[in-house]
């Protein structure tokens, strides 16, 4: 018998403990907040949440997340899996029959929610997830398929320097109610051709509107060029009714970093980074969308949030990169962090392994 379980409402406190006990390591070691409801983050979205856990009430060992949506594949609807928040103790590390529940947990999923498929994010530095996740052993039957899709990092805007938009020819300003069915149409159009994309055509955008704390028509902007066309748009989301980042130590050069990121905050007046046990303010671009790929119309959607969020009190925003993404020369010039991951494609052992189109992807980096 498997000794997971599905997790309810009242494993709440320790699913918390748990998910903000085991840190992002490296030179900033980074805590993932969710309180005060772990379930908050699966609620205002649309699909199905399914939350497995390890342990009692009172202390978990291991946890992990599968969210279950509607999406598109090769042009086609599908069910579209996520897996997501896992987290172990040192405990159930060293219990390594834990790992062979896995597969069949996944497989038993994939049956019960008629998905095709599921996404998952890994740190390209966490050797240990790669290792233990990707790599195949001949000894695991159940071991599922792990196919790259793609290799992405998450880039950190930071808001220390003062900036003025460059010239464009294109026009940006934010949205009204009466945009949301135009830039609604611009992300189905898209999001249909990408791999995993979402449903905007059944209103996908219209519930983040409504559903996700935070998140407001007016901190939507739209770009147009000179006949008056929508080519482009982005969302800045403050989530921090549902998950912070916390830093739990500064160590190695990013010590430097911080000295020299507070020196420059003092004489420009943002924000200095927040000490060990603050948390940051930030905020991501979602509902990101240019059809043409053209950078221009990127870099004038970036100019134009960093000028309407500079000086509000926050100390970056965070967007989503591919490798090699034809969008990257929006970028230079700003002052920059990035967090490299590898996206992945995970099916069960049940299925042969397979091929994904290539291209940008549907994933959204602010959810996991």
């Amino acid at each position: 018998m498997s000794p997971l379980r599905r997790a309810t409402p009242d494993d709440n406190a320790a699913l918390l403990d748990l998910f903000g006990d085991v840190p992002m390591t490296g030179d900033l070691v980074l805590s993932t907040q969710r309180a005060p409801d772990y379930f908050a983050l699966f609620a205002m979205q649309r699909g199905e949440a399914e939350i497995w856990a390890h342990g009692d009430a009172s202390r978990l060992d291991a946890m992990g997340a599968i969210h279950v949506r509607d999406g598109w594949l090769d042009g086609r609807p599908c069910r579209v899996g996520y897996l997501g928040d896992l987290r172990t103790r040192f405990s159930a590390r060293r219990a390594r029959g834990l790992a062979r529940f896995y597969g069949p947990v996944l497989e038993e999923a994939t049956r019960r929610q008629g998905v095709d498929v599921f996404l998952t994010a890994v740190m390209a530095s966490n050797a240990a997830a790669l290792h233990a996740l990707v790599r195949r052993n001949a000894t695991r039957e159940a071991q599922p398929h792990y196919h790259l899709l793609r290799a992405f990092s998450a880039i950190s805007i930071q808001f220390v320097l003062n900036r003025r938009p460059r010239p464009s020819r294109f026009t940006v300003r934010r949205a009204t109610a009466a945009d949301v069915p135009a830039m609604a149409a611009l992300l189905d159009a898209d999001h249909r051709a990408r791999p995993f994309g979402y449903r905007y055509d059944t209103g996908e955008l219209e519930h983040r509107f409504a559903h996700w704390p935070g998140l407001r028509v007016e901190d939507a902007f739209l770009a147009f060029d000179a006949d008056g066309r929508l080519v482009g748009c982005t969302s800045a989301w403050n989530p921090d009714a549902v998950k912070r980042y916390r830093v739990m130590a500064y160590r190695g050069g990013m010590k430097w970093v911080r000295r020299g990121f507070n020196a420059l905050a003092t004489v420009t007046g943002a924000p200095r980074l927040p000490p060990p046990g603050g948390d940051f303010r930030y905020f991501y671009l979602c509902n990101t969308c240019v059809p043409g790929e053209d950078p221009a119309v990127f870099r004038a959607l970036l100019d134009a949030v960093y000028a309407a969020f500079h000086g509000q009190g926050f100390h970056f925003f965070t967007l989503q990169q591919d490798s090699e993404d034809a969008l990257a020369p929006a970028l230079k010039g700003f002052l920059q962090r990035r967090l490299d991951f590898h996206l992945y494609a995970v099916t069960p052992a049940s299925r042969p392994p397979t091929t994904f189109a290539r291209g940008r992807t549907g994933f959204e980096i602010c959810l996991p």
